[in-house]
């Protein structure tokens, strides 16, 4: 059931104000500045104002702490404003405590898909940030329109029923190749955080590959999605690198909110959390999507916004049956889907095949927009239809697995008859 936008906008703000009192009672320590130092790149934060506060009266804020407002966020009363370098460290420990500001967080910029060494802070600097999830890693392309992926969650046991038809899936990550063969007439519309000039084209490969998972056309040629009928929205915040901001990602989850999406898959990750992230997840889930998340790359901890209640857990299965040695596990995995040497859509045409969890995540919003077009709607309902229709692996845990990999004949055969 859809919540009221503002009993939910109440309820985040307040969850807001007493992790801002938390982090207070802390000290200085949850935000780990680095020292100040001469012509230092001016420090970007993400400020969250009182519900009430006006616009003027947030620049009035920031102007006592020598901050300026570069964009705001359209919710949670949000901004994020650049500190000069020489005034960053003073400047955010004195906002922690202005009974104006919930919390301040450093907007980070991070490569979101590149695989490095796992750790976790509670709140990161950058320098703090040392690794990123989920990588995919390229192999060998060969011929098939049904990949072993698609295959092994028996996604075409479905389609007599449905094909995903008029669900709105966006795909926040590098963009989506809209003119690939296989994509032709998928994509609806988007978003473009790292450039508003221009579409949001996809110049890394990971966005179009996701997105052929997702819902590559069933037309005999190529790969085919779980859900080949499923409309595709690019919600760019990554850029040809993978790399993007905190504040793109959180932004990307509003757009989301905001537009009527249903289902929004994020293979993407980071080793640290965020409280604006977490926020910005559980106002998505409030609007009514179904978020779909990449657990990581580094068999370890599950990352973020995975490890986020109200998001979907997605670890990797190879074609063995076992979990890839890479992936990442925990009591927060939800469910495990093919996510070793898949084959999907890259730009100019092609298709290739990737491994990573970013590969599982796809398969399992393909699902759930199965799911959304038989009747399901918003993220409880929807999880527990991908549980009910899962089959548990034998010989992997439930930290490793979830539920297991989710049945699509079932899935929509017992939305159908409950």
């Amino acid at each position: 059931m859809e919540t009221d936008k503002g009993e939910a906008m109440r309820q985040l703000l307040k969850l807001a104000c007493m992790t801002a009192a938390f982090a207070a009672a802390l000290g200085a320590n949850d935000l780990r500045a680095e020292q100040p130092s001469a012509g230092k790149k001016p420090a970007r934060l993400i400020v969250a104002f009182r519900e009430d506060l006006a616009a003027d009266a947030r620049k009035s804020v920031l102007d006592q702490y020598s901050m300026k407002e570069v964009e705001a966020l359209g919710a949670f009363n949000a901004v994020v404003a650049e500190a000069p370098g020489d005034r960053y460290h003073p400047s955010s420990m004195r906002l922690m405590s202005d009974s104006n500001v919930l919390l301040v967080e450093e907007d980070f910029t991070i490569n979101w898909i590149k695989a490095a060494a796992f750790q976790q802070t509670p709140l990161p600097s950058l320098s703090d940030v040392m690794g990123q999830l989920p990588k995919f890693v390229k192999t060998d392309a060969s011929d098939g329109e049904v990949p072993w992926g698609i295959a092994r969650v028996k996604a075409e046991k479905a389609w007599a029923l449905t094909q995903g038809e008029g669900v709105k899936v966006a795909v926040v990550d590098t963009g989506i190749d809209c003119g690939h063969p296989d994509l032709k007439g998928r994509c609806a519309g988007g978003v473009n955080y790292v450039d508003k000039a221009k579409p949001p084209m996809d110049d890394n490969s990971h966005g179009t590959h996701v997105s052929g998972t997702i819902a590559a056309v069933k037309d005999g040629k190529g790969v085919v999605g779980v859900a080949p009928k499923a409309q595709l929205y690019a919600v760019k915040v990554l850029d040809s690198e993978g790399s993007g901001s905190l504040f793109d990602i959180i932004k990307g989850l509003i757009w989301c909110a905001n537009n009527g999406m249903q289902v929004a898959n994020l293979s993407l990750g980071s080793p640290v959390g965020s409280t604006l992230l977490r926020l910005a997840a559980a106002y998505a889930k409030a609007r009514g999507v179904t978020i779909v998340a990449a657990a990581g790359n580094e068999g370890g901890a599950v990352g973020y916004p995975a490890a986020y209640g109200g998001v979907i857990a997605v670890s990797a299965l190879d074609s063995d049956d076992k979990i890839a040695e890479f992936s990442s596990r925990g009591k927060e995995v939800a469910l495990i889907a093919p996510g070793v040497g898949i084959k999907s859509s890259v730009p100019g045409g092609k298709y290739d095949f990737y491994d990573g969890t970013s590969m599982a995540a796809p398969h399992v919003a393909g699902l759930a927009a199965l799911a959304v077009s038989r009747g399901a709607k918003g993220h409880d309902a929807v999880l527990a239809a991908l549980k009910k229709a899962a089959e548990p692996i034998k010989g992997l845990g439930p930290n490793e697995q979830g539920a297991g990999v989710v049945n699509a004949g079932k899935l929509v055969e017992n939305i159908r008859n409950p």
